[in-house]
């Protein structure tokens, strides 16, 4: 049997807690209240789940994913529209081809859904809805049944004048395909109004299953609570999260309970959450993961979730308070109150019970909170990041106190106790912001090690090499603006997914913080910057280098990574004249034809790329440089396929088809191109390992980098930035995609348009940078041209017509 978990409720009634968050995922002693559905599904054989969503359905899909985690296979569906309970299942159809069983994802329960299957098989029923006798019943729809458990009468929240029994839908059914017939599609269909009453008229077998156990709508922030009460009672049959360390004390790993604290069961202390010595929890105290309870404060029947800080001397007595909320020392807040998201609550506030905070507001000292307060004017944050960096002028947009916020945000994601790399470049506002990125790594519990100026080439092979979980390189470029790349522990530029959760924990404040006496270690350690080029030496031969002395040019725009090549070049064996500034390429065309080297190499600022210049002037092209590196990876690897960029030209793949070798073809950035070829070092992103490999192999064939580009595929590639605003890029896509005949258009990270007398235009939006790139490939040059000049000119266009049209 297959199962579906209705997940599409606003949670109106459950403000603020629900402002920024889906009713399916407010938590429940440290799990969202949809796991437990999820959970009872698993425990009862079902693990082919629907799950329908609609508001905020983001927030469920980044938690729960594919249901790996938890066990199950999970299948989203999700309403653009609202289409009430028989609507959003309806959507499912196709996927629910038997017998199915539909839960709410945001009630509690503890149903034996066995018992229900069994009851509706032997009744061969319809449809079979679970029932369950509850005080006042005006909330739900209440329901008779005759001495065979036929349902005789259905109303959905009657009056109080119309009420004729205590038992009520609890929104749990088992239902056959066949309901589908009662339900039309793509328009608001609720079961208990448009669907039951007709099954109910036709007498086409609707039952009731009077079920024994707990159950709970979780209607209001009264029932909220209650139902944290019910958990820590055990009247729920349900696995909570942690260790019982005494009777009904829950506590999760790596909590800490400092000695003179004071807990009285029941409660629960969440992951890596410290309460302070002579702090007190009462009995039905919730504490979520990542908080801090200062000493002497008081937590009572109260709810307390994640990344809050409760301060000396503060009284939580019977309130809710979401994540990320900081409140200061002798603040007291009473029953039924209620602080939303990332709000700041300074020392000595006054909150009345019943009151409503809404999110990111703050509270200044001394207020006496007796309205709710909902309204409140907020800067809004702009996003840390852009992909995997973050960008701006120094000092201006990039300071020390914003790369705090982003060292945090990251390292609240990884394992506390792990290591974490810094390094950059030698700029002193480098070093300052690097200070500032480790002391907020620091203090949530991860350890530094600092290997100072270094590449980003040699910080990915060092993460992927040894136990790092994570890293930052900095530095401030010659325009005066600071660059950022976070790296995630394989050395990849950390994925998207990793920078939604920074922007989240950054956004809503949700930052780890450990005790005072959890800190991580700081620790310099320049080894590793030997390590690796001892790891590239070791890939060529030294003696047949030095042998020959390569005289080569070195161009580059700053220090460290000019500095380090230049260095690391000479040690190999090479003679090496370096020239450091900002250089026209025409002059070091220019540079190279007057001069006795036999090679220019062009470093860029992060030690990533180069480009490449003959003994005669001539600067390789893109596509003759990735022919080049292609070649190479022939030679050195002995891996049985090579993996290009989407642009890489149709030549290219044959060269390499011809050497017995599969294709792979990937997104043009680091992050695919390494996952594809599984390794951080590739020559187009490390640019002393290109070179070490191109002296070796020039080296070894006795020939000029001009003879080995003879020999090798030739593409008529053309390629050009256009600039374009991030938030018109959406814009542009579509007005070009209206343009194109379907057939001609490939949609792969961005658009591929073949052209009927051959060759392609491939439109790339850029994912960190305001500009689109165009690729365009032809049988000669001026046709490629021609081709990119088009679609710039088309964009070009577009982007001119929106600007002129008045604003509203």
């Amino acid at each position: 049997m297959k199962g579906v978990i209705m997940a599409g409720g606003k949670g109106t009634r459950l403000r603020p807690l629900t402002c920024q968050l889906p009713k399916p995922m407010v938590p429940l002693l440290q799990k969202p209240v949809m796991q437990y559905s999820i959970e009872l599904l698993k425990q009862h054989g079902i693990t082919e789940i629907a799950v329908t969503v609609h508001y905020l359905p983001d927030e469920i899909r980044d938690y729960f994913g594919d249901g790996q985690e938890f066990g199950v296979h999970l299948t989203y569906f999700e309403e653009t529209e609202p289409l009430g309970t028989a609507g959003s299942v309806k959507q499912a159809e196709a996927f629910l081809d038997e017998p199915f069983i539909v839960v709410s994802g945001d009630a509690l329960t503890d149903f034996d859904l066995q018992a229900g299957i069994d009851f509706h098989e032997e009744k061969d029923a319809l449809v079979s809805i679970f029932m369950k006798q509850v005080p006042c019943p005006l909330e739900f729809g209440v329901i008779m049944t005759n001495q065979d458990d036929e349902i005789v009468r259905f109303l959905e929240k009657p009056s109080l004048s119309e009420v004729f029994s205590d038992t009520v839908n609890t929104g749990i059914y088992v239902m056959d395909p066949s309901i589908f017939t009662y339900i039309e599609a793509d328009k608001p269909v609720d079961f208990s109004k448009d669907v039951f009453p007709k099954v109910l008229e036709e007498k086409a077998g609707i039952y009731g299953y009077a079920a024994k156990g707990y159950w709970s709508d979780i209607g209001n922030l009264d029932q909220y609570r209650q139902a944290h009460m019910d958990l820590l009672n055990r009247d729920v049959r349900a696995t909570i999260a942690g260790s019982e360390i005494q009777p009904g004390v829950w506590v999760n790993e790596f909590a800490t309970i400092e000695e003179g604290a004071d807990i009285q069961g029941p409660a629960f202390i969440g992951t890596h959450s410290t309460i302070r010595s002579h702090a007190k929890l009462d009995e039905y105290s919730v504490v979520g993961r990542d908080s801090i309870i200062s000493d002497f404060a008081t937590i009572k029947r109260s709810v307390v979730w994640d990344g809050v800080y409760v301060g000396s001397k503060t009284e939580l007595n019977g309130a809710t308070v979401c994540d990320g909320v900081t409140i200061g020392s002798k603040t007291a807040v009473y029953e039924q109150a209620v602080i939303g998201r990332q709000c700041h609550i300074a020392d000595e506030v006054n909150i009345q019970p019943g009151m409503k905070i809404w999110p990111n507001k703050r509270i200044q000292e001394g207020s006496v909170i007796s309205q709710s307060v909902i309204w409140n004017d907020q800067d809004t944050a702009q996003p840390l990041l852009a992909g995997h960096r973050a960008v701006g002028v120094a000092n201006v947009e990039i300071t020390p106190e914003h790369i705090s916020r982003l060292g945090a945000g990251f390292a609240s994601d990884l394992a506390v106790g792990g290591r974490f790399l810094v390094a950059g470049d030698d700029q002193p506002f480098t070093r300052l912001l690097k200070l500032s990125l480790a002391q907020s790594v620091q203090a949530t519990g991860m350890n530094i090690v600092d290997i100072e100026k270094s590449t980003i080439p040699i910080m990915r092979k060092t993460i992927a090499d040894h136990d790092f979980l994570g890293g930052a390189h900095i530095r401030v470029g010659h325009d005066q603006r600071v660059v950022i790349e976070l790296m995630d522990t394989d050395g990849l530029p950390i994925s998207t997914s990793t920078q939604k959760e920074i922007d989240k924990i950054v956004t809503f404040n949700t930052y780890r913080r450990v005790a005072f006496d959890q800190v991580g270690e700081y620790e310099v350690n320049n080894q590793f910057n030997a390590d690796y080029i001892r790891h590239v030496y070791n890939q060529v031969d030294q003696v047949l280098i030095e042998s020959q002395r390569p005289h080569l040019s070195l161009f580059g725009l700053e220090k460290t990574s000019t500095a380090f090549l230049a260095d690391a070049l000479e040690e190999l064996g090479c003679q090496v004249e370096v020239s450091t500034g900002h250089y026209e390429i025409d002059e070091i065309s220019l540079t190279m034809t007057l001069s006795n080297t036999e090679l220019g190499i062009i470093i860029g600022e992060t030690g990533e790329f180069l480009t490449l210049v003959t003994a005669d002037g001539h600067i390789l092209t893109d596509e003759e440089k990735l022919a080049l590196f292609v070649d190479m990876h022939l030679s050195f690897s002995d891996k049985d396929q090579v993996t290009i960029p989407l642009y890489g030209g149709n030549s290219l793949e044959a060269y390499i088809a011809k050497h017995d070798k599969k294709v792979i073809r990937t997104k043009a950035s680091a992050r695919e191109m390494m996952i594809a070829e599984q390794s951080v070092q590739l020559y187009c992103y490390d640019a002393f390992y290109a070179c070490a490999h191109l002296i070796q192999t020039l080296s070894e064939r006795d020939e000029s980098l001009q003879s080995y580009l003879s020999r090798l595929p030739n593409e008529s590639l053309f390629k050009q930035e256009v600039p374009c605003q991030t938030e018109q890029k959406g814009m542009v896509m579509r007005a070009l995609m209206e343009s194109l005949k379907e057939e001609q258009v490939e949609l792969i990270e961005g658009m591929k348009v073949s052209h009927p007398e051959g060759g392609w235009t491939y439109i790339v939006p850029d994912q960190n940078e305001p500009v689109f790139t165009i690729y365009a490939q032809a049988d000669e040059p001026e046709m490629a041209r021609v081709h990119a000049n088009y679609y710039t000119d088309q964009i070009h266009q577009l982007l001119t017509r929106t600007s002129t049209v008045p604003s509203m």
